[in-house]
């Protein structure tokens, strides 16, 4: 698996994703603006691109943060395919970005993805009200 910079050709990938009832349900529209698409990647297996991953402005707590993102086509779920790309994606973040820390703001509902934030490092910092917790990883010195 790998990342790559979104580009013009990804952008079935992004209408199917944004189809998707989980997709909408939990993350909503996908970025569309050019600066926050920077931070984007198509996460490849192989020669598919199964999903999109990267770095968001975050809108929690003070607004200041990033937020890891990853959604993954529906026939590549369940795989361990985002808990890679959830890797990747914080290692670029802290090795490549220089981000201090990453946030997730995760559904209190979406049991994947809490599952994947634990697997990953991160730790519960704040509830977020309606029913949402917010996830944190720092850098490591």
């Amino acid at each position: 698996m790998q990342l790559r910079p979104l580009n013009a050709s990804d952008a079935s990938l992004l209408r199917t994703l944004q189809l998707q009832d989980d997709v909408w349900e939990f993350v909503g529209q996908l970025p569309e603006e050019e600066g926050e698409r920077s931070r984007l990647f198509a996460v490849v297996e192989g020669p598919l691109a199964v999903g999109v991953g990267g770095l968001v402005k975050s809108h929690a707590l003070d607004g200041k943060d990033v937020e890891v993102l990853c959604v993954m086509r529906s026939e590549a779920q369940r795989r361990g395919l985002a808990k890679r790309a959830c890797e990747l994606i914080l290692a670029w973040a802290f090795d490549t970005a220089k981000v201090e820390r990453v946030i997730a703001c995760i559904d209190d509902h979406n049991e994947g993805a809490r599952s994947i934030a634990t697997k990953i490092g991160m730790k519960e910092l704040c509830a977020l009200p309606p029913g949402r917790t917010v996830y944190v990883k720092y850098r490591e010195p």
